[in-house]
């Protein structure tokens, strides 16, 4: 299991903490910047602030690069949404034939919603509206594809109804929405992102979805969910807002000692509020619910606390 431990000294400076002497160093697949990366710096704060482990976010620039590297045991952990860690594991969707055999399923975290992001002057009202409208074109068998064609399956739209502008990665949409090259952009609710659009570039919405568009996504990327977030009080949610998403996952490598898993589950489990103190984005972090996720197989370390918690675990 490599802990990476020239990665050290630079997650010691990152988080904010005075190195732990007897701590044993894990690596975090995560992103950079945007809403997972938030997410990754958050549970590497509070599951290395008990002592037991110190947590080293290892970013990267997608989903699908550290993913392989957590299943081949290079890195100890990662967080991705459920379709992209039920694909992993399944072998299905965006893994299609190349299971990741050695990942096991750790925690949920948070319901992870996100809408379709447009500037409040641009005129697109609805869904239906990005038809003819610059909008971005993720690589092929990319997570990023994935949402959008599902989303514009939704609206009985495909890539063949918009302008699709070549997109290499989250971030690359980020800065072609924000430089108006994108009339749209896949939106976080309560990340940083929006808040900065809202900051710098003006007024920014979500677009509005229904409880019928559930089915329609999930068929494309299973677990998807219609979240009413109306009222939430986040930037660009308006008095009428219901958005997609689907539970945020941490997963672990089926190798790394069930010690190390279980310090990492306690930590979280007992760090709510410090969570919660990161980002609005874990307000819907139950600890009692941290093994809600279904239909993946759970690292032993974590079923060993949930079963003396009392956790239910779903199958």
């Amino acid at each position: 299991m490599s802990i990476l431990k020239n990665f050290a000294a630079a997650a010691a400076l990152c988080l904010g903490t005075v190195p732990l002497a007897h701590a044993q160093n894990v690596a975090l697949g995560t992103l950079s910047g945007a809403a997972t990366g938030q997410i990754g710096i958050a549970i590497a704060s509070v599951a290395s602030s008990g002592g037991e482990i110190r947590v080293i976010p290892q970013e990267t620039a997608n989903t699908a690069q550290y993913i392989p590297l957590v299943d081949q045991g290079q890195l100890e952990f990662g967080i991705a949404n459920y379709p992209q860690t039920y694909f992993a594991m399944t072998g299905t969707g965006l893994s299609e034939g190349q299971p990741a055999d050695n990942l096991r399923l750790v925690a949920s975290l948070m319901d992870f919603t996100s809408g379709m992001l447009v500037m409040d002057d641009s005129g697109i009202a609805t869904l239906e509206d990005l038809a003819g409208r610059n909008v971005p074109r993720f690589p092929d068998n990319s997570l990023g594809d994935y949402v959008m064609r599902a989303v514009m399956a939704t609206a009985d739209l495909s890539y063949d109804d918009v302008r699709a502008v070549p997109t290499a990665n989250f971030l690359s949409m980020y800065d072609g929405f924000r430089d108006g090259i994108l009339d749209t952009s896949i939106a976080t609710i309560g990340s940083a992102f929006v808040m900065d659009m809202q900051a710098s570039v003006g007024e920014v919405r979500y677009l509005p979805m229904s409880e019928e568009d559930a089915p329609v996504m999930d068929e494309i990327l299973p677990g998807t969910r219609i979240f009413d977030v109306s009222g939430s009080g986040e930037a660009a949610v308006t008095e009428d807002t219901k958005v997609f998403g689907y539970e945020y996952l941490l997963f672990a490598n089926a190798d790394v000692p069930d010690a190390v898993v279980t310090s990492m589950v306690r930590a979280l489990h007992d760090g709510r509020e410090d969570l919660l103190a990161t980002s609005p984005m874990w307000q819907s972090f139950v600890p009692e619910g941290m093994a809600r996720a279904g239909g993946m197989t759970y690292h032993p370390g974590a079923l060993a606390f949930y079963q003396e918690h009392g956790i239910p675990v779903a199958e």
